[in-house]
């Protein structure tokens, strides 16, 4: 056995110790990162949250792992590679789930129908009952309940046959935190009562409340366009006002 002499064994504690302070830290900052995704993501449904904030804790642990292998002067390559097959094999194997995810975003506003509406896609045909992040559920004439992955809605002929689906116009409005949603629910119909002559006056707008937070609470808009060929002009137009007005509320003195 060859005896370590005191400055040898003084490095190895050293780089031991260093070792084990960038584990401590490298759980910390997972833990921490997936607690706080968590809570950005708390309106998301639980599987897409959970899968989310795991896949960030894993992709923390394994920066760890490169600094920790970097400190105890081994080979990074054969990690790097390893690390990047991994990622790769994720990509594909997820692909299918965020391509349905990201989807899911432009059904309301490029694909035009809501839970409710009467649609045909494909071969199916039934009243849309839910929108999720990751499929559409259409129930039939028969109580027949058929999932259509959101993606399959970029790629197949939809036929909307709901009466008012070409006028109908769609609006977010996010209210700030700190102003009263009573007060920019009548703010909001203040304003779209200034463009009457290009609604349809047998039905007035909708505002309704989406979503409810902690941050802040998302209403939703919904009127008609007295015509079709404007509605993407019109919902530009009162988007943009919409937005205005929110800020307007969130700067101006409470009352």
């Amino acid at each position: 056995m060859i005896p370590l002499e005191l400055p040898e064994l003084t490095a190895i504690v050293t780089q031991l110790a260093m070792v084990a302070i960038m584990l401590l830290v490298t759980a910390f900052a997972a833990r921490l990162t997936s607690s706080i995704i968590r809570r950005l993501l708390f309106k998301a449904p639980p599987l897409i949250n959970e899968q989310i904030s795991r896949g960030a804790s894993i992709f923390i642990w394994l920066v760890g792992l490169l600094f920790i292998v970097n400190q105890l002067g081994l080979n990074l390559d054969l990690l790097l590679l390893l690390m990047g097959l991994a990622g790769v094999a994720a990509i594909i194997a997820a692909r299918d789930i965020l391509s349905n995810i990201s989807s899911r975003y432009l059904i309301g506003s490029f694909i035009p129908f809501n839970v409710g509406d009467e649609v045909q896609v494909s071969s199916f045909r039934g009243k849309v009952v839910e929108i999720n992040p990751v499929a559409s559920l259409l129930l039939s004439e028969e109580g027949a309940l058929t999932v259509v992955p959101n993606s399959v809605l970029l790629k197949e002929i939809s036929l909307n046959l709901s009466p008012y689906a070409s006028r109908r116009i769609t609006i977010p409005v996010h209210v700030p935190q700190g102003v009263n949603v009573p007060d920019a629910e009548a703010e909001v119909l203040k304003l779209c009562n200034k463009y009457k002559n290009k609604l349809d006056q047998r039905f007035p707008p909708l505002v309704s409340v989406k979503n409810s937070g902690q941050a802040d609470v998302v209403l939703e808009l919904v009127l008609l366009s007295a015509q079709p060929e404007k509605r993407n002009e019109l919902a530009a137009e009162l988007g943009a006002k919409i937005s205005e007005l929110m800020e307007k509320l969130r700067t101006s003195p409470r009352k």
